[in-house]
């Protein structure tokens, strides 16, 4: 019999194997190619924009909530809006107005 505890604990392992892969290969890729200030600097940007989507995806969510529409915070529209701005922006709200209507 399978509990919800094991499957978590499962699923867990299986996040922490493919995220140690995904460094090895960041590093066997991109580390050999590029210099290391660039490839921090890269990533420094990327963490700033998803920072940014989050906050912007969270006050647009307070500001519909008033007008009872529920905006999702999850991680396609974090990735949705921190890659495309703002036409991620109206990707995002366009998908939840249909949706909700």
């Amino acid at each position: 019999m399978c509990s919800v505890e094991y499957i978590c604990k499962e699923w867990i392992s299986i996040y922490k194997i493919l995220g140690i892969s995904a460094i090895v290969l960041f590093v066997l890729f991109i580390g050999s190619k590029l210099n290391w200030k660039v490839v921090f600097e890269k990533l420094a940007v990327i963490w700033f924009k998803l920072a940014f989507s989050v906050m912007i995806l969270f006050g647009a969510h307070l500001l519909l909530a008033m007008q009872g529409i529920v905006l999702p915070i999850n991680i396609f529209s974090i990735v949705t809006v921190t890659f495309l701005g703002v036409p991620g922006i109206l990707c995002v709200g366009f998908t939840t107005f249909l949706l909700n209507f």
